[in-house]
């Protein structure tokens, strides 16, 4: 577990002091990000790079750096905050990059010290330049100035608040929103070419890495990080109510959401299935390799090309070529290539000693995955369990795999492989010769599938909640950002509520009308045990207490096989419960009349459930009907109210000629 410190400001010092302690105090006892991280580096594996805004992710210059008056309260700005709130996307550089050009427009140097409203009010033009991202950059911001003022790093309160809106576009119905869903989604044109990809069954190891997640993500609308962390078993096998053979993947959702299985639909069974077998055949070596390592702390790989000798023997250059997995051509100088930033090889070399399994042993070990041996511990996924743990070099076509240096692939290597980038490594499309009609290359994210899963799931009129859990979401709110149905589509689906048969919309999952169950009124009939409920809610409570049997608002459709066997199982627990109840009658235990009246209570429950059940049984019964029964000793407070009434006798009108009591008779009467 990291380290986690509190920065206590002291009064007594001034702003430029707290920032020395600040910084120290991140810098020397602090381990997030592990206890060995390089502070001097200017990029933090896993974390972000210390460049200014619109600096390439990959391939920036030195000149593109944060200036050097901000960069180390960066460093410690970004490992403090995330060690107190650890996120996956590290927003706190997004408020550094526009505290530092804010800073250098306003007062010539980048001194956060020197910040103040006037460096705020230009930092939120600077912001601006990035209409995508400025509402969080605008969040970022509002927490490093809460952090200033309470770190005693700037000398007087800062005043400022956050005044970006979030952003609600994709709401909108004009052209401007139209466009913003488009955006969103993937051209169903790239969804073909990578199914063909994936029914050609490419043999290059990218290639087959590739379109297994993709596969993976098209069977549930997915995060790329939560196909990436799947268990090898992952697959899930279930019959549902009709029989049917159901696919599902074991998954760990993100966003608070926590653990589940999400079902892949009929047609994606095979595919899933699919998929996961050759991401699994493909990281076959690097688990095996991840237990050697689990199982053998003390001991070097013992791979096909290892050279036969003990763990302490002296090694020759090229033994040790061989052991590692290098090429033997020029044996030495691989060697040093290999070890060049490795400080303990430097070090052996300089006490003349030879290179041993031993030694290497060390080293493999040292460039073990962080986190080793759990790929998720959260999860409970080791690397040895976990479906992409690879080799080194294991999904490169011009280079052989390590046979001894494990890896794991992160986010951009999926997605950079999605995504066309000028001047970097070529895309699956490039290699397999697709581009757009137009020449242009293709380009797509891996989160605009998760976005059109979600809309299709709206246009087949799947429940809220059911989306958001198919998601992965904690929340049924977020399900309206991933919606881009069209106008036309959502008036399509309007006119067809309330259509159909029940029985079709049952099978189809599909909300039933009052119509449908040919009921009085309009609305939508919520599902029991046993069919569906038409009882209206906003008019009264349900007086039945949930007894849905003896209810006459309960409705029961021939057709639906599990219903019925719920209606089965019931009587048959009626019929134990009843022979309970004779058995406690004859014995004297409970109160006679408690009991009969109870049993009584029990004897037409099962009644009724054995007509209903022979009815829903018949031939003579179509499928698809709609059954209500009927009780006439229902309890009913309106009926109640009503036959009351009716049976009050109603007095006659006075005559003229009646003369109303005295106030004294009155008073005897009422006895007052």
């Amino acid at each position: 577990m990291s380290s986690i410190l509190l920065f206590k400001p002291k009064a007594e010092l001034d702003a430029k002091a707290n920032l020395e302690a600040f910084v120290a105090m991140c810098r020397n006892k602090l381990t997030v990000f592990g206890a060995n991280l390089d502070w001097d580096s200017n990029t933090w594996p896993k974390v972000c790079n210390f460049t200014v805004m619109g600096a390439p992710a990959r391939g920036y210059s030195h000149n593109q750096l944060l200036n050097v008056e901000i960069i180390s309260f960066a460093k410690a700005y970004i490992r403090y905050q995330q060690g107190h709130n650890p996120t996956k996307l590290k927003n706190e550089i997004k408020a550094i990059r526009c505290i530092e050009k804010a800073l250098l427009q306003a007062k010539g140097k980048a001194d956060i010290t020197l910040v103040d409203a006037n460096v705020m009010a230009i930092a939120v033009d600077v912001a601006r330049e990035a209409p995508a991202t400025a509402y969080q950059s605008g969040v970022a911001l509002r927490k490093l100035v809460e952090f200033l003022n309470n770190s005693g790093i700037v000398p007087r309160q800062i005043i400022w608040k956050n005044p970006f809106s979030k952003p609600a576009e994709l709401m909108r119905t004009d052209s401007v929103g139209k466009a913003k869903r488009n955006a969103k989604m993937p051209d169903e044109q790239w969804l073909d070419w990578m199914a063909e990809m994936f029914a050609n069954d490419l043999q290059a190891p990218r290639d087959r890495f590739t379109t297994s997640i993709f596969a993976l993500l098209m069977c549930a609308p997915s995060r790329i990080t939560e196909i990436q962390d799947l268990p090898v078993n992952c697959l899930h096998y279930e019959d549902d109510d009709q029989g049917n053979k159901c696919v599902g993947l074991r998954f760990y959702g993100g966003k608070g959401f926590g653990s589940d299985i999400k079902w892949s639909s009929e047609v994606f069974n095979e595919t899933a299935t699919e998929a996961v077998r050759r991401l699994a055949e493909l990281s076959s070596a690097g688990r095996k390799l991840a237990r050697w390592y689990e199982d053998n702390p003390d001991r070097f790989y013992r791979h096909e090309s290892c050279p036969n000798v003990t763990e302490t023997e002296s090694l020759t250059d090229e033994q040790a070529c061989r052991a590692l997995g290098l090429s033997n051509e020029n044996s030495r100088a691989a060697i040093r290539q290999y070890f060049k930033n490795y400080k303990p090889y430097q070090e052996l070399k300089v006490r003349g000693e030879s290179l041993t399994l031993a030694f290497l042993n060390t080293y493999c070990r040292s460039q073990l995955p962080e986190g080793w041996p759990w790929k998720s511990k959260e999860r409970h996924i080791k690397y040895s369990d976990a479906l992409c743990c690879f080799r080194w070099n294991e999904l490169r076509g011009d280079m052989s795999p390590s046979p001894v240096l494990l890896w794991v692939p992160s986010k951009s290597t999926f997605t950079t492989d999605l995504n066309y980038i000028a001047g970097q490594e070529r895309s699956i499309w490039t290699r397999n010769g697709y581009k757009n009609l137009d020449g242009s290359e293709v380009s797509m994210t891996s989160h605009q599938v998760r976005h059109y899963l979600n809309t299709v799931g709206q246009q087949n009129a799947l429940g809220e909640l059911y989306i958001a859990r198919w998601s992965g979401r904690a929340n049924i709110h977020q399900n309206a950002t991933y919606n881009h149905m069209t106008t036309d589509e959502f008036v399509a689906l309007a006119k067809g509520v309330g259509v159909g048969s029940a029985l079709a919309k049952i099978k189809a999952n599909m909300p039933v009308s009052f119509a449908d169950l040919e009921a009085v009124g309009e609305g939508i009939a919520h599902v029991t045990e046993y069919g569906f409920c038409v009882h209206d809610f906003s008019m009264l409570p349900c007086q039945k207490h949930r007894d849905c049997l003896n209810c006459t608002e309960q409705v029961c459709v021939k057709g639906d096989d599990s219903k019925l066997q719920r209606l089965k199982q019931q009587r048959e627990g009626i019929c134990l419960q009843l022979k309970k109840a004779q058995d406690a009658s004859g014995s004297g235990e409970f109160d006679t009349g408690s009991v009969d009246r109870w049993t009584a209570h029990q004897t037409k429950t099962l009644e009724r459930v054995e007509q209903l059940i022979q009815i829903l049984e018949s031939p003579d019964t179509a499928n698809g009907a709609v059954i209500r029964m009927r009780h006439d000793q229902e309890f009913s407070p309106l009926k109640r109210a009503l036959a009351a009434k009716s049976a009050t006798p109603k007095l006659s009108a006075p005559s003229e000629d009646v003369v109303e009591p005295e106030i004294d008779e009155l008073r005897t009467l009422l006895g007052v």
